[in-house]
């Protein structure tokens, strides 16, 4: 009897800690990046960790001057007081909702700009004149993130190279935000002193007469750089826009192979994969770092908790505590393979699974087993075919 109320007393305590572990875990992340959730395993079973940072963009292959479009907005946008679902991407810098390929030679403007060659219906989000067609390309992106009503269009140009000066380099994106509301994201915009490096941010209408530029900041067709600042553009009437500076935060699109990831246990680098499995005997955290464009850092962790002992004894009494005896191990896509065995005293089989889900509820063939010591075998292969096994003794207790 005593041992029956020791285990009743570790079944109860055993749950309640589960049930704080998943609690955790369903906590969502709220960052830009995130390097998953965290997992509860029993030691060495495989687990998957996953480092993501906002949703893969379409990477455009935009040749020197080249507007491309028109290109699905995903939602409808009013700009300048009238509605558009569709945009065209001009490589020096800008969007704008009427395609006009004759805009794209033009590396700069001077807002507001009637001339026939420069773009017009457009938001200039560092318009000044890059190079897409450098080794390395696609540099031009674009993507639609987000949920009704709350949907934005991301365009991003990322570590594009400035004609003129191949080495430096412009991050930046154009965000339109369902609605009317336009923001513009600046990592980085260098000077190239060896080519004309006016740079221009801001709006222009659908007729090259009304436009609205960056306060006080001097940003009209003029030389300057920038780092890290953000920009705001919320309609004041249906001509008119006020222009504030809000903090710099890049949208998070994932532009192509233009990011890097690095894992590390403690000061122990692990992997330069987004994903990759992982075994740990013991309670570990694990620290992801990933590096956008060449300069944009972020970071974050994940925690794999591991319960440092798998039961030794389970009461199949119905009582809906410990009725079954389980390997532990989350996601279930983490293992293939898998196959838990139980034998009795004697060597004979009496339960066999391929599901880490699925328990032995202490029967065989549909009879209850008698109270004893049972042997447990579990054979799986994680996510790289690597095979592991792991064995033990189990006590029935009715």
């Amino acid at each position: 009897m005593l041992g029956k109320e020791i285990m009743a007393k570790f079944s109860i305590q055993y749950s309640i800690f589960i049930f704080f572990l998943l609690f955790i875990n369903a906590t969502p992340a709220t960052c830009q990046f995130s390097a998953g959730v965290d997992d509860t395993i029993n030691p060495g079973v495989p687990v998957s960790l996953s480092a993501r940072f906002g949703q893969v963009a379409k990477g455009l292959n935009i040749t020197d001057n080249e507007v491309m479009g028109p290109l699905d907005i995903g939602f409808t946008f009013n700009f300048y007081g009238k509605p558009y679902t569709q945009f065209s991407i001009g490589e020096n810098g800008w969007i704008s909702f009427t395609h006009n390929p004759y805009w794209g030679a033009t590396k700069n403007i001077r807002l507001p700009s009637m001339a026939p060659t420069s773009p017009l219906n457009c938001i200039l989000g560092g318009m000044e004149d890059y190079n897409p067609i450098t080794a390395g390309s696609p540099y031009v992106f674009y993507q639609t993130i987000g949920q009704a009503p709350h949907r934005r269009l991301v365009v991003m140009w990322c570590q594009c190279p400035m004609y003129g000066c191949p080495d430096a380099l412009a991050t930046f994106q154009i965000v339109l935000k369902e609605g009317d509301t336009i923001e513009n994201h600046i990592f980085s915009k260098p000077v190239c002193a060896n080519w004309d490096n006016k740079c221009t941010l801001g709006l222009q209408n659908l007729y090259g007469t009304r436009c609205d530029t960056i306060p006080n900041a001097n940003r009209n067709s003029t030389t300057w750089s920038a780092t890290q600042e953000g920009w705001r553009y919320v309609p004041n009437s249906s001509d008119t826009y006020v222009v504030t500076s809000i903090p710099y935060r890049l949208e998070p699109i994932t532009p192509g192979e233009k990011i890097a990831y690095q894992w590390y246990r403690g000061a122990e680098f692990i992997s330069d994969q987004p994903e990759f499995v992982v075994t740990p005997l013991e309670t570990t955290t694990y620290t992801a770092h990933c590096t956008l464009c060449s300069g944009q850092t972020y970071s974050d962790e994940v925690t794999v908790h591991v319960i440092p002992y798998i039961p030794n004894a389970f009461t199949p009494n119905g009582d809906g505590h410990n009725d079954k005896f389980r390997i532990v191990g989350l996601p279930v896509e983490n293992i293939t393979r898998f196959n838990m065995q139980i034998f009795n005293r004697w060597g004979q089989l009496v339960f066999t699974t391929s599901d880490i889900l699925e328990g032995w509820d202490g029967t065989r063939a549909g009879m209850a087993c008698p109270e004893g010591m049972y042997f447990w075998v579990i054979y799986y292969e994680d996510g790289k075919k690597a095979k592991v096994s792991n064995r033990g003794a189990l006590m029935l207790i009715h």
